[in-house]
């Protein structure tokens, strides 16, 4: 249900230093250059994204987790190939890696989807323990440049025989994730309207799906009184108030507070790939309940119409009841029995689907059902749910258009539309990746505004977080928090303007939380929105995760409270100081203070130089190197002014990426590039380090750092270049 609008970056001709291993992805039309395929891993440093081809070694080019600004499945594409598959979409910010904002897309096999996420999110957790052991940036660099090398670190000699041979490559052509070994073979599509679908394929299921506490619950010892006959009006009200009442919130619905719906759908009972209902299970216990009698009668009672949910999530099912020519007749016949044994007033269709294999087969078996609900009752209320992306999906589950007269209305399923990787809205009115005012646009551009009805949140989702500050990070997955739970942790409630949407932060223990979610403020808001378009009214996924908050529903109403100075984030963040580590090496005869370096770009040429002796650190993460071979240093093209220390296992004991001024760029008596110095070193400093300093302001990995630095002895001429190779080009 997530979209994202197009930033087309086109790809070239890429080579990489790992030869891929086994590849499925080819490049989408529309592209300068023949069939490409790529290979995606997800290291704890960030995304690699590398080429298959056998033009030679390969080199990765890696995106570090801080430059990913969207990583996201929004639905279905085919490639060039014609191999359909799920569309997976990687946003770099603009920076040094790129050189502006793009985004590259590619078609993934949908099975692999689900591990290749929680990879991503494994290796996030793992750099966010590395950051908070190494105290910055060390370390991080230098597995960047292992794995710019390869899986397998080579020996110190063959790795700089082998520099001619490499070319890297500029992050904006090629994209590599790591997933533990696994690789994930992708295929680039184009950007244009034919091949790319819009927002993901989430919805209902995602929480249907979720393990709920085992019930019991009394069976049915009555039939529910029927509808009163003010019910044999329009299908849908004038403004549309329709609830979702899942079978685990049973237990809790006497407090639904039903006069202020005019539909309430019972959720759910499961399709069978013949068309026949599954009598099993709790979603069938619920309809066979005393609880649904009762509820039942007070909805009718409150002038509420109450419709049963059939629902089929199973792909598989889903291919077999679209295709089975006598699946039709079979589910006109069950739904008709089950919504006339308890006395409903119609039928919600919940079918979540991927791709556009169904498509025809779902239009024509809704089209055929629907008619028969409607011949056996013309009072009868059919309504289908969703994504929030489906009327702007050409090649989606769902043909819109198609079925719009088959239906009296559609429930637009519009949420979950968040990042999978970082701490966004679920549910934006505007900005994200996706959003509410999209989502309608795109429905009332295809169908009546009068079938529309937005349906909202009841909940939101947490991530744990590097910090409390809304651009933190996340540390690992997400996880979905009812309303109700959110409201009674009594956290503060910040504002985000950019979606119109209402977040906290929050520690426990020393780990920081963000969870987004709606709130009666935003939800008012929707319902401004629903107005605006004219369209039937909202919808509640789902009643319970309010905690009958009547606040709520009353925003949804209209009847919301203005809310004025909203705070849009904590004013103030406690924070740790990281330790500061001191570094030294001797190089051309001269001591040298070096600094963590971040990747650079890698657009330019690299160059071995020399070697760096005498190293010395009080850094407990490097300290085995100070008994270590001699360091190869290199120079970057694309840093001028300053040369890189580079340590790589199994060669070295510890990963490292340091820099520092050469002395060769140093007038006499000056120092070179230090770490910053903002706090003193938790260990004792190296007795071998001097023992003088200057203070002066020196720029180094952060420009804004002021520095202490080290006097050296004057410098001396550079050794000559002992191998070269053409970077980017």
């Amino acid at each position: 249900m997530r979209s994202s609008r197009r930033h087309h970056v086109s790809p070239h001709t890429v080579e990489a230093v790992v030869r891929a291993v086994a590849s499925t992805g080819e490049e989408a039309p529309g592209t300068d250059r023949t069939s490409e395929r790529f290979e995606l891993r997800a290291t704890d440093l960030g995304l690699i994204v590398a080429p298959r081809s056998d033009k030679g070694r390969q080199v990765p080019a890696l995106v570090p987790w801080g430059s990913v600004s969207k990583l996201q499945a929004d639905g279905c594409a085919v490639s060039a190939a014609g191999s359909a598959g799920q569309l997976l979409e990687l946003g770099v910010a603009g920076d040094g890696w790129l050189g502006k904002t793009g985004s590259i897309s590619f078609v993934v096999p949908a099975a692999e989807l689900g591990a290749f996420f929680e990879e991503v999110a494994r290796a996030r957790r793992l750099r966010s323990t590395k950051l908070a052991r190494t105290a910055g940036p060390l370390g991080y660099p230098a597995e960047f440049a292992r794995q710019l090398f390869g899986h397998r670190a080579p020996g110190r000699h063959s790795m700089r025989r082998d520099y001619s041979r490499w070319r890297l490559v500029p992050v904006a052509l090629a994209l590599v994730l790591l997933v533990s070994g696994t690789s994930l073979p992708i295929q680039t599509v184009a950007s244009n309207a034919a091949t790319r679908a819009h927002g993901s394929r989430l919805g209902n299921r995602i929480e249907a799906q979720r393990p709920h506490a085992a019930l019991s619950l009394p069976a049915a010892t009555s039939k529910p009184l029927p509808a009163p006959p003010t019910l044999d009006s329009a299908a849908l009200q004038a403004h549309e108030i329709f609830g979702y009442a899942p079978y685990w919130t049973l237990p809790q619905s006497s407090g639904f507070n039903v006069n202020a719906l005019s539909t309430l759908a019972y959720f759910s009972v499961d399709a069978n790939g013949n068309g026949t209902l599954n009598q099993s299970g709790a979603g069938w216990n619920g309809y066979q309940s005393q609880y649904l009698v009762n509820l039942v009668n007070r909805a009718h009672a409150a002038g509420d119409r109450v419709v049963l949910t059939v629902s089929c999530f199973s792909q598989n099912t889903l291919n077999q009841i679209t295709s089975d020519p006598s699946a039709p007749a079979q589910l006109s016949a069950a739904l008709i029995s089950a919504v006339s044994a308890k006395n409903l007033d119609g039928v919600n269709f919940d079918f979540e689907g991927q791709g556009s294999a169904d498509r025809a087969g779902l239009t024509s078996l809704i089209t055929k059902v629907s008619a028969a609900l409607h011949s056996a009752n013309p009072a009868w209320q059919v309504t289908m749910a969703t994504y929030a992306s489906a009327a702007g999906d050409p090649n989606g589950f769902y043909d819109i258009k198609a079925l719009a007269p088959a239906v009296d209305g559609f429930f637009v399923m519009a949420y979950d539309m968040n990042s999978r990787t970082r701490p966004s809205a679920t549910a934006p009115l505007v900005g994200g990746s996706f959003n509410d005012t999209e989502a309608l646009q795109q429905f009332t551009s295809v169908v009546p505004a009068s079938k529309v009805i937005l349906g909202v949140p009841f909940y939101g989702y947490d991530w744990p977080t590097t910090n409390g500050a809304q651009s933190a990070q996340s540390t690992g997955p997400e996880s979905p928090l009812s309303y109700a739970v959110i409201a009674a942790a009594g956290h503060p409630t910040y504002w985000d303007p950019s979606t119109q949407t209402a977040w906290t932060s929050y520690q426990v223990g020393g780990q920081w939380h963000e969870t987004y979610f709606d709130n009666p403020t935003s939800l008012a808001l929707k319902a401004e929105l629903a107005n605006s378009f004219h369209i039937a009214g909202l919808g509640i996924w789902a009643l319970g995760m309010d905690g009958n908050d009547p606040a709520m529903l009353a925003a949804l109403l209209g009847n919301a409270p203005p809310t004025k100075d909203l705070q849009t984030g904590p004013t103030t963040l406690p924070s740790t100081p990281p330790p500061s580590y001191l570094t030294v090496g001797t190089y051309d005869n001269t001591q040298v203070l070096l600094s963590p370096l971040t990747p650079p770009s890698s657009n330019g040429t690299v160059q071995v130089v020399g070697t760096l002796t005498g190293f010395v650190t009080n850094n407990p993460a490097l300290s085995c190197l100070q008994s270590g071979a001699p360091l190869d240093v290199l120079s970057f093209s694309t840093l001028p002014g300053v040369d890189v220390v580079l340590a790589l296992p199994p060669t070295d004991c510890a990963p490292a990426l340091l820099s520092f001024t050469p002395p060769a760029a140093l007038p006499p008596g000056t120092a070179t590039s230090s770490p910053p110095t903002t706090s003193p070193p938790t260990t004792s400093p190296p007795t071998s380090l001097p023992t003088t300093s200057t203070t002066t302001t020196t720029t180094t990995a952060d420009p804004s750092t002021t520095t202490t630095t080290q006097p050296v002895a004057a410098s001396q001429t550079r050794p000559p270049f002992v191998a070269s190779a053409t970077v980017g080009g």
